[in-house]
């Protein structure tokens, strides 16, 4: 098979490791908000226009007064969402809790609540609904939903069966309002987020190996989970008994552990993108539980972070990793 290039390619201007980024549509079109661990802020990228644009951020504690005065922002995490016209950022770090910002102008809307509570993980809820992110705390393996305002508390979601939580996603769609994270011992934990309650908790069988990176998706039967646990993604359907196994073998294919995991769904086909250390992404077929293609390169380095988004009307995938360099795939033609 013929080898796939990249529809876009473009490398951030600071020469930074992307660790982590997130994806936002605007009225201007759709924008690549990427967190900077090398200056304490983030970059944006316009894909359409292939504009890079600094956005430095306030510092996330000014005004506590046992604050160093030339404290910056400790980010690797970001989610991004379209609030009262705005474009509001959520970010932290492990050496940072989270914070809210207008991405525009990089004003403060409500900083950090405490030096205790450092990011382990976070995501806006994705598809039509109102603006949330959720997030959860390195330490205490909290999970907080929140919305993007200065003055509404967090809630905090029901966790007795999680710990060393290492990714989060949450979605909305076909009537469903869903949040998943990952754990240190590779099991996985689905909430409602209407209702505020635990709907399903799935163990791996990969030993104290831990779910790197979660996605929710829907098949014809209905909705699923998929975890990236070492080299493989686990499904599981959220319709059937959680002691069930997952709904096929695990889907092997890469050569090192990977590092982010993302899904989408179009032309009734559920497909998954994940990202490795292995300097590769790889496409999945979940409904056929099948590799779509060869494995992708044009990394050097980890792929550390891979998202699905929809680009000048067609469906793709961005990765990006230690190379400082953004890729975006043609989901699309690939999946012909």
């Amino acid at each position: 098979m013929r080898a796939r290039s990249a529809m876009l390619s473009s490398e951030v201007p600071s020469g930074s490791r992307i660790t982590d980024f997130t994806v936002v549509e605007t009225a201007a079109g759709p924008l690549v908000v990427c967190a900077d661990l090398r200056y304490g802020g983030v970059w944006s990228w316009d894909p359409l226009r292939d504009v890079w644009q600094d956005r430095p951020l306030t510092f996330a504690g000014a005004g506590d007064p046992l604050t160093h005065p030339d404290a910056e922002n400790d980010i690797n995490s970001v989610a991004a969402v379209v609030s009262g016209g705005r474009v509001v950022l959520a970010a932290g770090g492990d050496e940072q809790g989270i914070a809210l910002w207008d991405l525009e102008s990089g004003e403060l809307i409500r900083g950090a609540s405490s030096n205790a509570d450092y990011t382990a993980a976070i995501t806006e809820v994705r598809g039509e609904g109102p603006p949330l992110f959720v997030t959860a705390t390195q330490y205490a393996d909290e999970i907080l939903v929140w919305r993007p305002s200065a003055e509404e508390p967090p809630t905090e979601l029901p966790n007795d069966d999680i710990a060393g939580i290492t990714d989060v996603t949450a979605a909305y769609g076909h009537g469903l309002s869903m949040a998943a994270a990952g754990g240190g011992d590779g099991s996985v934990t689905v909430w409602d987020l209407t209702r505020g309650e635990s709907l399903a908790s799935f163990y791996t069988e990969a030993g104290d190996a831990p779910a790197i990176s979660v996605s929710l998706s829907r098949l014809a039967a209905g909705p699923v989970v998929a975890a990236a646990v070492e080299h493989d993604i686990h499904v599981w359907d959220l319709t059937r008994d959680p002691e069930d196994d997952p709904i096929d073998d695990p889907l092997t294919g890469h050569e090192e552990t990977i590092r982010s995991l993302d899904t989408v769904t179009f032309d009734d086909r559920c497909l998954a993108v994940t990202g490795s250390d292995d300097e590769t992404v790889r496409i999945w077929d979940l409904g056929t539980g099948t590799r779509v293609g060869d494995p992708l390169s044009g990394h050097k380095g980890s792929v550390e972070t891979v998202r699905t988004a929809v680009l000048d009307g067609r469906h793709v995938a961005l990765s990006a990793g230690r190379d400082g360099r953004i890729n975006v795939w043609d989901l699309q033609a690939m999946a012909r």
